[in-house]
């Protein structure tokens, strides 16, 4: 752990347990970080996944990109905390990420009798490449292609509640930027093939009914992902009747939130549809 949180896990009475190892995908190790606190815990606990960002292809993120305070401080409330890698663009073609993704929330659901968790509240939280995981965990539960096979495929992989921030819902409008991030997550195709790739790469294309709760949240100075992808998810699962709300946060952009308030609102969204009453 980064030392200037140590005295903070001390504080909160956390336990902290790096690189375990929850699948093998291609002779890839994907490992996970887990955060608990022993004399919080609930049993069972629901259980929260962070999915970090970094266009897919930060190798200085996994792992290490956290909102680590506010992770603690829901291990304080009694959540098991799951802190996951995903092979990145350089490593493995789309959809190598989702796969990940869902081995791991399988691993856990394999784990859950011996580790105290429960297996039907597992909530989702990713920040922008993450935030496309996550709406890609809610959406696509039951799609064979986006399983893998890294492990646990006698467990299934759906989850319970999403928390997506300032993510793409639509892949497309990426199609002709020079360079780009989004090309290099398809393989880098031809440019005539790359457009269909980043269509079966949209979350928004998935989007049905009975879809686990969503909170979404985007900074309205956003420079890199436009506001209108996380209208777009909203207005979609309005249409379809499933539970959402959208935060718009004032004055911010493209990273991790400022203040109290932003995280208030995501606590408040586990505890609602995650804590047992």
């Amino acid at each position: 752990m980064k030392e200037q949180f140590i005295e903070e896990y001390q504080s909160f009475g956390a336990t902290l347990r790096k690189n375990l190892v929850f699948g093998n995908a291609d002779g890839f190790a994907l490992k996970m970080d887990v955060i608990y606190c022993p004399e919080k815990k609930l049993d069972p606990a629901p259980v929260i996944v962070w999915i970090h960002g970094g266009a897919w292809s930060d190798h200085e993120l996994d792992r290490n990109y956290r909102p680590e305070t506010e992770l603690l401080k829901l291990a304080h409330k009694g959540y098991f905390v799951a802190c996951i890698d995903y092979r990145l663009s350089d490593e493995a073609p789309f959809p190598a990420q989702i796969q990940d993704c869902k081995c791991a929330i399988r691993f856990l659901r394999a784990h859950s009798g011996g580790w105290g968790l429960d297996p039907e509240r597992i909530g989702v939280w990713g920040e922008s490449a993450g935030g496309h995981l996550v709406n890609l965990l809610g959406s696509t539960e039951g799609r064979e292609e986006f399983e893998g096979s890294g492990g646990w495929k006698d467990y299934p992989s759906h989850v319970n509640a999403v928390c997506t921030w300032y993510s793409p819902a639509s892949m497309t409008h990426m199609a002709h930027e020079e360079n780009s991030v989004a090309a290099a997550l398809m393989g880098n195709p031809p440019k005539e093939e790359l457009e269909k790739r980043l269509e079966w790469a949209s979350p928004i294309n998935y989007f049905h009914r009975d879809m686990p709760p969503f909170l979404i949240m985007h900074g309205d100075e956003d420079p890199l992902v436009p506001v209108e992808q996380s209208r777009m998810i909203y207005e979609k699962l309005n249409e379809l009747e499933n539970p959402a709300e959208f935060h718009l946060i004032h004055g911010q952009g493209h990273g991790f939130f400022q203040g109290e308030e932003p995280y208030r609102i995501v606590r408040d969204f586990f505890d609602k549809w995650l804590l047992v009453r």
